[in-house]
């Protein structure tokens, strides 16, 4: 398997270059404001540094928000003395980033990243990475792949890849519920958009499928020179089954399958956890039905970390918020009305929380979603249908403000909306079937409007797109159906056969509201003979209360070695010093820094305009 994309180097390298340290008795003189400074030159972090000519110095009042430092001010330009180096020391010069051009982000170089209007580096998610939907189709043994902007199928992969484990049953047999084929159900979708899939397999060995979201990332297995995989060949917009459109099981985008649980462990829970620090995607965790148990996996092969009791729980759903916990309901129908909890992911703890209020005449959930103020919303088997969790207060509140009429199944959050899935007219799934999914205003939880598809036919999933669109995945009719909510049109799409998927299947969840997070990287080339030292970085950034931005850094004498060299940090203060802990940082002729932008207040992002790298190179005397 090819390295994950964070993982490799940049694709281009700056040289090391002298700032023009001018030691005059102006420049770098102590300031209060710039009216201490002469024209050309700004006052920060109590010195005077100038700015290059032409170059849009940002705001300077008092009121300002930008960080370059303890000091609010705005550096556009290379630092004259920077301030790791001291009063102009000699041989210690400065790298402006991101230079000519601004900040380029690529899939090579970023993650999670874009560049907004004002030119800075901010957190945001570009077009190739986001706009796949993931349908398990349950008896056809497959996962349909489509584009959420056009509603056409770009990919259709077994559910169980050619190197599975012994004892899977044959990938495209039709699922029984008791002793026949895989089963699949539950998708999930990391920070990579990689996907992943839960086979039931009932009376089975259950199973995981992780597919790579872009061809880049599938592997090369027979060495032919091309990604062989499930392409729309025709362009017809749906993958064709019997030909060379559906490659099968050898197909080379799916990246492993893996056991889970043993014999009828049916694995029927299914999300992503937060991502260690580092690393940038999380384990996934599966919640065992059968074996009431949750077990933790390593994204990279499938390998099993640890496996934990979760209080007699027979899991159905899970969703990861942004505190890291892994929510989990029960659905064993045992007549407990204490069905919600969450594992630490740190601690590896697992708490039930106080049970669903007597006011609901049973405790069965079904879909379950965590919306951006980390609230928990569930699918209820009875009246009422849906229920808040708020962990904050460890209140229920019920959230259906019209009458009772129809089965909730799946449940996703927008910023504003919750989305609910109604696959049968009535209670408890009787009536027949819907063709109608609920929006609700998550601000005071009151109906919005209810949504009728023109064919599609019992909806059990439901998600939400990058694009603003929301997706209905309908069992009865074989379709995924989009809904552009703005216009109130619905759009709908065939997939394989008894599509059964209503978790968060395109990873709007996990990378809007439990993990934003991005990254970006770049190398910066030192002296070519002598010693290189790098002193540490400066930054010009905007860092509102509830976000932060983290320097990291490894050094290495080619840059080729750059990628086998681990990383240090993060590392305090603006300035970061690298001489300091958790460094040193090691001399080496290549220096790769890693800035990594988080939040936690979904309103809030940070903003990078400029990054500053100083080094000392000590030359090679004769």
């Amino acid at each position: 398997m090819r390295a994950p994309r964070w993982l490799l180097p940049a694709l281009f390298t700056l040289p090391l270059f002298a700032a023009g340290c001018d030691c005059d008795g102006t420049l770098g003189n102590a300031c209060s404001t710039d009216r201490d400074c002469d024209p050309g030159s700004i006052c920060e972090d109590g010195r005077c540094r100038r700015v290059p000519p032409g170059t849009d110095a940002g705001p300077r009042d008092a009121g300002s928000s930008m960080d370059s430092g303890d000091t609010p001010g705005v550096d556009a330009g290379p630092p004259v003395c920077h301030p790791l180096c001291g009063d102009c020391e000699p041989g210690c010069d400065s790298t402006p980033i991101p230079g000519p051009g601004g900040w380029m982000p690529t899939e090579e170089t970023s993650e999670g990243v874009i560049v907004d209007e004002g030119g800075a580096l901010t957190l945001g998610r570009n077009e190739a990475q986001a706009f796949a939907v993931w349908v398990a189709n349950m008896d056809e043994g497959t996962v349909s792949k489509l584009d959420s902007r056009t509603g056409r199928e770009v990919g259709r992969y077994p559910t169980i890849g050619a190197m599975s484990p012994a004892g899977v049953r044959p990938w495209n047999e039709a699922c029984n519920w008791s002793n026949l084929g895989n089963c699949p159900s539950r998708t999930a979708v990391d920070q990579n958009f990689d996907a992943y899939v839960a086979n039931r397999a009932f009376g089975n060995q259950g199973t995981v499928t992780k597919y790579a979201n872009r061809e880049e990332d599938c592997v090369d297995r027979n060495a032919n020179g091309v990604i062989d995989t499930s392409r729309d060949l025709n362009g017809n917009g749906v993958i064709d089954m019997g030909t060379p459109e559906f490659v099968g099981p050898d197909d080379e985008c799916i990246l492993y399958t893996v056991a889970t649980g043993g014999g009828n462990g049916v694995p029927r829970a299914l999300a992503i956890g937060l991502a260690p620090p580092d690393a940038f995607v999380g384990d996934f965790w599966v919640g065992l039905f059968n074996e009431r148990q949750a077990c933790r996996y390593r994204p990279h092969d499938g390998s099993l970390i640890a496996c934990m009791p979760i209080d007699n729980f027979q899991p159905y759903g899970m969703a990861a918020d942004s505190s890291d916990r892994v929510w989990v309901v029960d659905r064993s129908g045992s007549g407990r009305r204490d069905v919600l909890g969450f594992i630490s992911s740190t601690l590896m703890t697992f708490t039930p929380v106080a049970g669903m209020p007597a006011a609901s005449s049973c405790a069965v959930p079904y879909g379950v979603t965590v919306d951006g103020n980390g609230d928990v919303f569930l699918a209820n088997q009875c009246d009422p249908s849906i229920w808040r969790y708020r962990h904050a207060d460890g209140s229920w509140t019920a959230v259906d403000a019209v009458p009772f009429n129809g089965s909730t199944r799946g449940v996703a959050a927008d910023e504003t909306n919750l989305w609910v899935a109604l696959s049968h007219q009535n209670d408890g799934f009787t009536g027949g079937s819907s063709n109608r999914i609920r929006q609700y205003s998550l601000a005071d939880l009151s109906f919005v409007a209810e949504h009728t598809m023109p064919s599609g036919r019992q909806p059990i999933g439901i998600g939400v797109s990058f694009d603003g669109s929301v997706w209905a995945i309908c069992l009865e009719s074989n379709s995924a159906a989009r809904l552009e909510p703005g216009a109130g049109t619905w759009t709908e799409h065939p997939v394989g056969l008894n599509p059964y998927t209503y978790s968060d299947f395109i990873g709007f969840g996990l990378n809007v509201f439990a993990e934003p997070r991005g990254r970006h990287r770049f190398v910066v080339e030192g002296c070519e003979s002598g010693t290189q030292t790098w002193r540490g970085v400066s930054y010009r950034a905007e860092i509102p209360a509830s976000t932060a931005v983290e320097v990291w850094a490894r050094t290495a004498d080619t840059r080729a070695g750059l990628e086998a060299q681990a990383w240090i940090g993060p590392f305090p203060g603006n300035p970061a010093d690298f001489r300091l802990p958790p460094g040193p940082v090691p001399d080496g002729r290549y220096l790769q820094v890693e800035l990594r932008l988080s939040t936690t207040d979904r309103t809030a992002r940070p903003r990078v305009f400029s990054v500053d790298v100083a080094g000392v190179c000590e030359p090679i005397l004769d």
